[in-house]
């Protein structure tokens, strides 16, 4: 269960234009909710003793009608303070990590290895009063380096901790995406444990070759409370 909040920031552009899409916040100007509270699932596969492949699939979307303070350039239609504007924001993310435990002892083990990342993100503002429309859409492949390390603090309790990080570029547009978790875990049966973790994730895309243009940044962190099954 993720408890945290979320963060949408960025411009969309129309490439037939000379003026330039305006820079917002969709929490601030257009009423999205800044809250996540979800939940989540992680499959971790045990490859032999030193490899780890890890699958996470989660998504966010929200929606909200608000007026805008001041006027928006977003694409090839401008919102304004008469309007009622129906936003919606919708983000999608399936992370596949593998990980080799380079160091591995009684008490520690440290993993390197590489992520892929499919991303997808979709805004999507509409005025109906005034017939108007305009959507964005950013998605594309990631590949980031990872470090994965756990430490056996006692026999029941540990320590975890990993870090994916990359920014690259790909088809004329780029991307940056990081991710970052660091937990305790309390084993209270051999194949059961409790924990709490902290949870960050940045995302930034950048399209450069659509009508609309547009650049993206989706920032989620939050606590994390969670049960890990192990067989």
């Amino acid at each position: 269960a993720l408890i945290g909040s979320v963060s949408t920031d960025g411009h969309v552009d129309d490439p037939n234009s000379a003026i330039p899409g305006t820079q917002i916040s969709w929490e601030q100007e257009l009423g999205l909710t800044p809250d996540v509270h979800q939940g989540r699932v992680e499959i971790i596969f045990r490859l032999r003793e030193r490899n780890r492949l890890r699958v996470d699939m989660w998504e966010v979307n929200r929606s909200a009608v608000a007026t805008p303070s001041s006027d928006i350039v977003y694409g090839n239609i401008v919102l304004t303070p008469a309007d009622q504007v129906e936003s919606s924001f919708d983000w999608r993310q399936i992370d596949v990590t593998w990980t080799y435990s380079v160091l591995r002892g009684r008490r520690y083990e440290l993993g390197a290895g590489i992520g892929a990342h499919g991303i997808q993100g979709d805004s999507d503002e509409r005025v109906w009063a005034r017939g108007l429309h305009e959507s964005f859409t950013g998605a594309g492949p990631f590949a980031t380096l990872a470090l994965d390390g756990t430490w056996l603090i006692s026999e029941r309790f540990s320590f975890n901790a990993r870090a994916q990080y990359l920014s690259l570029n790909f088809n004329s547009n780029s991307g940056t995406l990081g991710d970052y978790h660091a937990d305790v875990q309390f084993r209270w049966r051999p194949n059961l444990a409790f924990g709490i973790g902290y949870e960050s994730t940045h995302a930034r895309v950048i399209v450069r070759n659509k009508n609309p243009n547009g650049d993206i940044t989706f920032n989620t962190h939050g606590a994390e409370l969670f049960v890990r099954a192990s067989f």
